[in-house]
């Protein structure tokens, strides 16, 4: 009983760690929780100490355990509800300014940084003046596509 006891602690403490390298919304966490409760029953029972103190220790770290799965599984919920913060993903939708324009494409300033734009399809062909402000509205590599600021959008 011994053995099965320390095998299932092991296998508790693996499927926690399983957890958190590959998010299950916490069910793999609570099976290890729950996992590493019976394995420390298992271990309180075998050596004869009876089930005074097995049941009571059992319980207390399977809720400590699902506690803490709790809590993680809710900030990794969190996490994944926030917004881009980082990278070129998090341009999209930010103003930027006109500082050139030729034709079809120009420079525009972003952050402090030159960029270089394209107007995106569907507008019209007209081009925008220096200083203009411009939404982006997609990065392909080291371009962006912007767009002119519609009259109802309030700058930021």
């Amino acid at each position: 009983m011994t053995t099965i006891g320390v095998v299932a602690l092991l296998l508790g403490v693996l499927l926690i760690v399983v957890e958190a390298h590959a998010p299950t919304a916490g069910a793999l966490g609570v099976l290890g929780a729950l996992m590493i409760g019976a394995g420390v029953w298992m271990l309180f029972t075998s050596d004869g100490i009876g089930q005074l103190i097995a049941i009571p220790v059992t319980a207390g770290v399977a809720v400590v355990g699902l506690g803490v799965v709790a809590v993680a599984s809710r900030k990794a919920l969190t996490a994944r509800r926030a917004p881009v913060r980082t990278g070129t993903e998090s341009l999209v939708g930010s103003d930027a300014t006109v500082r050139s324009w030729t034709g079809a494409q120009g420079q525009v300033e972003l952050d402090g940084g030159l960029w270089s734009a394209r107007m995106e399809f569907g507008y019209d062909d007209s081009v925008p003046a220096v200083g203009e402000s411009v939404v982006v509205e997609q990065v392909r590599g080291l371009t962006l596509k912007v767009r002119r600021r519609e009259p109802w959008e309030l700058p930021l």
